[in-house]
């Protein structure tokens, strides 16, 4: 029997019995496959980076990494527009850091706030302010702060599965499946980024740990301050601590070991939790602040909503459906025990189908968990098998996948943060020369703005200009104010009387939404006029304030 036969990875060139295969074996005895004078470095960087192995087919393995990497960064290509809640975090950063005093209070609406506004991503706020418009490269300093994040996202992802012992072509081969629910967390930039990079490295840590390595808790306690003030998702990575010592309890008592010596290190971290909790800005407050957040219901945003009012809900749920069957096939075929990490994927998955902004953990812990436990499985054998019989087709497709999906990213620009400012490029656009006006005119005073543009208007114009709502939501706004400005911006019964409700100046109003029409159809509005009008948005001020009217155009 030829020594490659147990290698699925490594296929022979040349029919078995010929001279070339003969030679090719006989330097195979002595040198690893594509460990040449010029591929050694190559190949010696992968097997101790990405443990691919040193006797594996290193370059068949190089080009599929290749072709899901830029897969990968062409799926996400298209999401380089600046998210709204990028400028309300860096708006927060950049008042602390000027006025020497933490804003433990709202300084930037003038409609009703809440006492305390406990802004749970702060620290989010700071390291976009320090690598956005406090760096060299400007906004741009952001986007590169959120490729470092997704490839030491998918570095981690794959060390976990590695380590739990997938091949390196199912990870790769299973990556499709989690991309429709993974696409949510890379916008540029969600604080959310940092919780996925989290939980990748706690996996890792959990993995130190049923090897019986205990210094994980101290790097972990180190992790867990900081998490605990980049994004309210560490109450995810608790959940996940929980859920893993339930799991080594369970273990232990299967194999009729001690319990209190599985699990003694995981319960001693409990006080320094608790206490750790308090190293915030708001001490308590922020414990309070997190069970009213995490309990209460959202029903205006979108991404609150269950996982089938997606914005491609067939492919996403058919693929939830397929990661799901897999789970259960690999439960029915392994025993459980060596299914590390069940229990919380199985807790994943439902969070993904009750909210869509979830679908990104479940497809992180997912693409964790499952290439291990399906591995060993037939179905597992039979995947990594095809793959390496069909080396030939599948490096072509990868080739064909490089270039095609290099050219898009290209396309789309995918290394440019961008700034939306037509309705053409995003409904959810920037009123960029609505702002330009209103500095141009050095005016001061109120402006209503809606829920996806206030902050950028405070990120602009504060401390001139307050807002009136912004993505902060119940962060910073009583519960009153959001249904009031949907009671407008949707033109329902009553929606006039919203102008005497609070202490406008100026009402921006996005040209998409229905209050919008009375302005292109050019319907006055007692007390108020047009002062400012673009493709996107219009501008309306109380008629005392002096500035001329403007004319509609299209």
């Amino acid at each position: 029997m030829p020594e490659n036969a147990g290698n699925p990875l490594v296929v022979p060139c040349a029919p078995p019995g010929s001279r070339k295969t003969d030679s090719m074996m006989q330097a195979r005895t002595t040198n690893p496959p594509n460990v040449t004078a010029n591929g050694h470095f190559f190949a010696r960087f992968l097997a101790a980076n990405l443990r691919v192995g040193i006797t594996r087919d290193v370059r068949f393995f190089a080009w599929l990494a290749l072709a899901a990497s830029i897969v990968f960064v062409a799926y996400i290509a298209r999401m380089s527009a600046i998210t709204h809640d990028v400028f309300h975090e860096m708006a927060l950063a950049r008042e602390w850091l000027k006025t020497g005093s933490f804003p433990l209070s709202d300084r930037f609406a003038y409609t009703p706030t809440v006492p305390l506004a406990v802004h749970h991503e702060w620290g989010t706020g700071l390291l976009l302010y320090w690598s956005g418009p406090e760096s060299l490269l400007g906004l741009q300093g952001i986007m590169a702060l959120k490729f470092a994040l997704v490839a030491s996202l998918g570095l981690l992802v794959y060390r976990v599965a590695r380590n739990g012992g997938a091949h390196p072509l199912l990870i790769i081969a299973l990556l499709p499946i989690a991309l429709p629910m993974l696409w949510v967390g890379f916008a540029t930039l969600r604080a959310q980024l940092f919780t996925l990079v989290a939980i990748a490295a706690q996996m890792l840590m959990f993995q130190s740990d049923w090897h019986g390595k205990r210094r994980w808790v101290f790097l972990w306690a180190l992790m867990y301050l900081v998490w605990l003030n980049v994004h309210a998702g560490f109450v995810v990575g608790l959940g996940m601590l929980g859920f893993h010592l339930m799991e080594r309890v369970l273990d232990a008592w299967w194999r009729r070991q001690s319990i209190m010596k599985s699990v003694w290190h995981l319960l001693a971290l409990g006080p320094f939790i608790a206490l750790g909790v308090l190293c915030n800005p708001w001490g308590w407050s922020y414990v309070t602040y997190l069970i009213s957040a995490i309990t209460m219901e959202r029903p205006a945003i979108l991404e609150w909503k269950p996982l089938w009012f997606t914005h491609d809900a067939p492919t996403t749920m058919v693929v939830f459906a397929i990661s799901a069957v897999m789970i259960g096939y690999a439960a029915k075929v392994r025993r459980w025990d060596r299914l590390r990490g069940w229990l919380f994927c199985a807790l994943a998955a439902y969070m993904a189908l009750k909210h869509i902004r979830h679908g990104s953990i479940y497809a992180v812990v997912w693409l964790a968990c499952v290439p291990a436990w399906i591995t060993p499985t037939p179905l597992g054998r039979s995947l990594i098998a095809w793959l390496s019989n069909s080396r030939f087709q599948v490096v072509r497709i990868s080739q064909g996948l490089i270039v095609g999906c290099s050219l898009f990213a290209l396309w789309q620009g995918f290394w440019l943060a961008t700034l939306p400012n037509t309705l053409t490029a995003s409904s959810f656009c920037f009123p960029m020369g609505a702002v330009d006006y209103l500095k141009s005119h050095q005016v001061e005073g109120n402006v209503m703005t809606p829920f996806h543009c206030g902050a950028y208007v405070s990120w602009e114009l504060h401390p001139k200009i307050k807002v009136s709502l912004d993505g902060r939501y119940e962060v910073a706004f009583t519960d009153e104010v959001l249904p009031v400005h949907q009671l407008f911006y949707e033109a329902k019964t009553g929606w006039q009387s919203v102008l005497d409700r609070y202490d406008h100046d100026f009402v921006l109003i996005p040209r998409d939404t229905e209050v919008a029409k009375h302005l292109v159809a050019q319907h006055p509005i007692d007390g108020w006029k047009l002062v400012y009008v673009d493709a996107a948005y219009g501008l309306i001020a109380r008629e005392d304030i002096g500035l001329d009217e403007a004319k509609v155009r299209d």
